[in-house]
């Protein structure tokens, strides 16, 4: 499952779902609180190819009755409430439940002495049998980038070119987790937080099962500069993880399937969205670093300029308060996608 708060990097989504197909991927669930309108209408493709399903994530700022914003006052704009939005629905049916974040790129196992590529659920299925009480598994994750980042009319954004020019470090970032559902009552993105039973543990798993591509900088406006870590790099690239020929074909396959227009050119390359709230983030990161934090670590503790940017958004209504004892119970009545023409911050 990935959610997204205020999503705008459409390069992104594509690299990330077509890797998830080329691994025989069954269903992957996103939690939109609000995206780009053209990130929506690429996503519905793939919600129309069965492999992803669109949801309404948890946002509840829209409560009557409340003095204050409830929303930002949730770690991480509401992380841990979606995560187990997607435990709690798929728990009964779902094998493994992986919980990344968009730019969390999930590559599955090499088989035959790595000349040929598995399927996620075959590489999880083998480690659940040799570790029958392991009911999470500790993803190894590494910083990733390409070369060169896509821009409008310069450098046209390709999967095939993005994995023959991906690179990554050898330096490790937090792990994310995949788990088997029937045994976890509770998740945390980066570690197992509550098993069903004291005999079930948490498993770091080899990069030959499944790794973790942190890709960042993919698409950038004209004018802003590639970054690139300094710390030593692997010396295989991305092609070494999928094949890219493929992964292009199977993308441009869809786009024919559905008599889709796809130009490159014509999406934005600013993730606006993305910068204002990483600038915000970045005090955030260094006040709870020095433990001098004093608010809930939330997009919402930020203040952002207008956007007339049009978006997808979670809006909600809610039932009548009532008053039960010393509390007052809030229910939501309904939960649509309504377009909006101010952006998502």
């Amino acid at each position: 499952m990935s959610r997204m708060i205020a999503f705008d990097d459409w390069a992104l989504l594509l690299v990330a779902l077509e890797t998830f197909r080329f691994y025989g991927g069954d269903l992957m669930v996103a939690y939109v609180e609000c995206a780009l309108k053209e990130v929506v209408d690429l996503m519905k493709l793939y919600e129309s190819e069965g492999i992803l399903k669109i949801q309404h994530a948890y946002k509840s700022s829209d409560t009557p009755n409340i003095p204050y914003d409830s929303d930002g006052q949730t770690e991480y704009a509401n992380q841990m409430t979606n995560s187990h939005l997607c435990l709690y629905e798929f728990k009964e049916s779902a094998e493994f439940i992986a919980f990344t974040d968009w730019d969390d790129i999930l590559i599955g196992p090499r088989t035959n002495f790595g000349l040929n590529f598995g399927k996620f659920v075959d590489g999880f299925r083998q480690l659940s049998l040799s570790h029958p009480f392991a009911a999470a598994f500790s993803i190894p994750r590494f910083s990733s980038f390409i070369k060169k980042a896509f821009r409008p009319k310069i450098n046209s954004f390709s999967i095939k070119k993005t994995f023959n020019q991906l690179e990554y470090s050898k330096k490790s970032l937090d792990p994310k987790m995949v788990v088997r559902p029937s045994m976890v009552a509770g998740v945390w993105i980066h570690r197992l937080k509550v098993a069903e039973t004291w005999r079930f543990h948490q498993l770091t798993v080899n990069s030959t099962t499944a790794v973790l591509l942190h890709l960042k900088n993919l698409i950038l406006d004209i004018g802003i500069k590639d970054s690139h870590p300094t710390h030593p790099l692997f010396r295989n690239n991305g092609s070494y993880f999928v094949k890219p020929n493929l992964l292009q074909k199977n993308m441009e396959k869809m786009f024919r399937k559905y008599n889709f227009t796809f130009d490159p050119s014509k999406y934005s390359h600013s993730k606006l969205f993305h910068q204002l709230i990483y600038n915000c983030y970045v005090k955030m990161a260094k006040s709870a670093e020095d433990d001098t934090i004093v608010y809930c670590p939330s997009h919402k503790a930020c203040v952002y300029p207008k956007q007339n940017i049009s978006v997808i958004k979670v809006k909600s209504t809610h039932k009548s308060s009532k008053k039960m004892a010393n509390y007052i119970w809030h229910e939501r009545d309904k939960v649509i996608f309504d377009e909006n023409a101010k952006g998502c911050l």
